[in-house]
Order: C-alpha cells, then sequence, then structure tokens
C-alpha cells in the first residue's frame, strides 16, 4: 500500500516515512498542501496522514480538496494538544480518524492496517462492479437481439407480401393497392420501433447534453405529463402534484440537462402507467434533503403509484437493460429504467425504488444542489 505523510516537521516526517518503508509499506512525505496534490496527481495514494497545520493552505483546507479527489484517499489527521477543535472539524468534513501529537508507531500501524482492509474492500467491490457490468453487457446484446429480430421479422415478412403482390404470376394481374400500402405501413412502423430501440440504448450509454444548466423541475413534469395525458385517461389515471406551496411557481433548481430530466421523468411515469393497467393514481412531488456529510444537498423528486408493486425477488434487477415485468406489444421493452438511472448517474444523482406500504411502488430521484435547503417532508 501507499502512504502519504503531509507534515512540514520533517524531524517527524521523514522518520516515520523510514520505519514504515521498513515494514513493506510505501511511504512519502510531502511538506505543504501544493507538493502533496502535485503527488497525488501523479499517482495514488491509500492513506494521507495530514497535518492540521500546515504553512500556506491548512490541513482543513486541504481535506476538503482530498474529499473532491479521485481516487479519494483515506485521510487520518494529525494535530497537537492545542489544534482539537481543528481535528474535530476535520472528522465531520469526512476525515475518518486523528491521532494526536507525538503518535506512536503502532497507532500508526493500526492506521494502516484499517487503510488497507479498506482498499482491499474497494477493489473487491470494483471487481464484483466490473462483473455486474460484464453480465449486463451480455444482457443487453440477448436483449439487443431479441427486440431488433422481432420487428425485422415482421419488416421481412411485409416486404415479401409486396414481392409476391408484384411478381403475381397470373398474366396481366395487377397488385391491390390497398394490400400494398397496408405492407408499407407496417415497414414504416416497424422501422420506428426498431429506430426507438436504438435511440434508447444511445441514451444510455452516453446521454442528451454534456452541458449543465439549473433546471425548472416543476416545468419538465408538467411537460412530461402533457405527453403522456392521453394515455393517462385511457387508463383511468388521475395525477396528483406534491410540490411545497411555499416554493411557489419557481422553486430550487438542480444543475443537469432539462432535455435528460424529461427523459427521466418520462421513463419513470411511464414504469408507473404500467403498473396501473386497472386505473390508479400517479402522486408525483419533490422535496429538499439537507446536506450530507460532504456538504450536498439533494433534490428529491418522487413519483409514486398504486399499483402493483414490485416483487422482492425482482427488485434488485429492476435497472438493469432489457429486465421488465410489463411486455407490450410495440414497445422498446426493458429500457425504461435502465436509460433513466443511466442518465442519473451521469449528473451525479440516483434513483432508489421501495415498494410502498400501502400498495404500488415509490421511485425517488436525487439531484445534487449547490446548496442545502430546508427539509419538507411531504413523501409518501
Amino acid at each position: 500500500m501507499r502512504v502519504l505523510i503531509v507534515d512540514d516537521e520533517q524531524a517527524f516526517a521523514e522518520p516515520l516515512a523510514q520505519r514504515l518503508e521498513l515494514r513493506g509499506i510505501e511511504a512519502a512525505v510531502a511538506g505543504d498542501a501544493e507538493t502533496a496534490l502535485d503527488m497525488l496527481s501523479r499517482q495514488e495514494w491509500d492513506l494521507v496522514f495530514l497535518d492540521v497545520c500546515l504553512p500556506g493552505m491548512d490541513g482543513v483546507s486541504l481535506l476538503k480538496l482530498l474529499q473532491e479527489h479521485e481516487p479519494r484517499p483515506d485521510v487520518v489527521m494529525l494535530s497537537g494538544a492545542t489544534e482539537m477543535s481543528q481535528a474535530v472539524k476535520a472528522m465531520r468534513r469526512g476525515a475518518l480518524n486523528w491521532l494526536a501529537k507525538p503518535v506512536s508507531l503502532d497507532a500508526v500501524l493500526e492506521e494502516c492496517r484499517k487503510a488497507r482492509e479498506r482498499a482491499d474492500a474497494r477493489r473487491q467491490a470494483r471487481r464484483l462492479a466490473e462483473e455486474a457490468r460484464l453480465r449486463s453487457l451480455g444482457r443487453i446484446a440477448e436483449g439487443v437481439a431479441h427486440e431488433v429480430n422481432n420487428p425485422l421479422n415482421i419488416i421481412v415478412q411485409a416486404a415479401g407480401l409486396m414481392s409476391d403482390s408484384l411478381d403475381s404470376p397470373e398474366a396481366g394481374a395487377l397488385p391491390d393497392i390497398e394490400d400494398l400500402r397496408e405492407s408499407l405501413r407496417t415497414i414504416v412502423t416497424q422501422s420506428m420501433r426498431v429506430r426507438e430501440i436504438t435511440r434508447k440504448l444511445l441514451m444510455a450509454g452516453v446521454g442528451l447534453d454534456p452541458r449543465s444548466a439549473p433546471m425548472d423541475v416543476r416545468a419538465v413534469v408538467s411537460r412530461v405529463l402533457t405527453l403522456l395525458q392521453g394515455r393517462m385517461d385511457s387508463l383511468k389515471v388521475a395525477c396528483r402534484l406534491h410540490f411545497p406551496p411555499e416554493w411557489g411557481e419557481d422553486g430550487p433548481r438542480p444543475l443537469g440537462s432539462a432535455l435528460e430530466l424529461e427523459q427521466i421523468c418520462l421513463h419513470l411515469v411511464e414504469n408507473a402507467l404500467d403498473a396501473m393497467p386497472e386505473g390508479g393514481t400517479l402522486d408525483i412531488g419533490a422535496r429538499l434533503l439537507p446536506a450530507d456529510a460532504d456538504g450536498t444537498a439533494w433534490y428529491e423528486l418522487w413519483v409514486a403509484d398504486n399499483g402493483t408493486g414490485i416483487d422482492d425477488d425482482i427488485m434488485p434487477h429492476i435497472f438493469e437493460p432489457f429486465f421488465t415485468t410489463h411486455r407490450q406489444a410495440g414497445r422498446a421493452a426493458g429500457l425504461g429504467l435502465s436509460v433513466a438511472t443511466g442518465l442519473a448517474h451521469g449528473r451525479g444523482g440516483r434513483i432508489t425504488a421501495a415498494n410502498r406500504p400501502e400498495g404500488g411502488a415509490l421511485f425517488r430521484l436525487l439531484l445534487p444542489l449547490p446548496a442545502a435547503g430546508g427539509r419538507n417532508e411531504d413523501t409518501p
């Protein structure tokens, strides 16, 4: 493992690094924040021992930058007896522990042991994630073959009917114009179905718009509901909105792409409608969540239905490509939730799903905000 000691007291830091090296731990010393950031940019470090008091940028300020660094190292603060308040502040900002100077070698080695265990766990998690990604790629390949082959087979059959009509062996026979038109309509419809499948796959892979701007979430939701109003009417689904009244017509605006947010909302609402084939109630609302440990505040948009709910055995798979329990003719089945979660992750957000105690499902879209806001508990 690699350990970086950020401390301007060379008489302390250099011997400590040498003692770690003797125990098989790669260690180096940085005397200030600028040197530490340069070393972090050139290679990955598993653990950083960070002195609270540094020349120039202090340790707590450097810690904030380390929390934003990828890959993010584990950080243990070093502090003197008069710097305890700063050490506590650093712990609140993400440091894993602090050691009071003068530190013992045993305490340092114990932190190294814990960091090695965490690094091993992260590597294992990355390995499992890669295996899951490869499994998803296999599912995508299988799903593409299935979803595209169906309309292609229909297209081939329609083209064959046209060819048979034109090559009729009956002398002087003319093909039926209406039959030809019907075959052409079938080819166009199924070609558009293939195009829709391809479009959703591309969206799942690369997103829609790399730029970020403040988004009017309520306006986006209104556009989506307008697009789906006909389907909601045919299903006899009523919709209720639950935006905090104190927001008025404006409200907080997370950063992102309004076009991507529209696609996410479209897929979440369509999924809710799929779960209510006999009618029901669709609830859509929003609230702000307080800042978490790293200072990020969240805008939560939730979509709830009172439909069939999600079976426990399929809940872990609902965001996988081509996994669906709502297959319907003519639709690119199983891509909606996968596309939605991919777009959310691309903006630093996430989507969660759960069953409601009173029946139906609840999906939460969380998008990061530049600042925390008040908490509103209006969530089902």
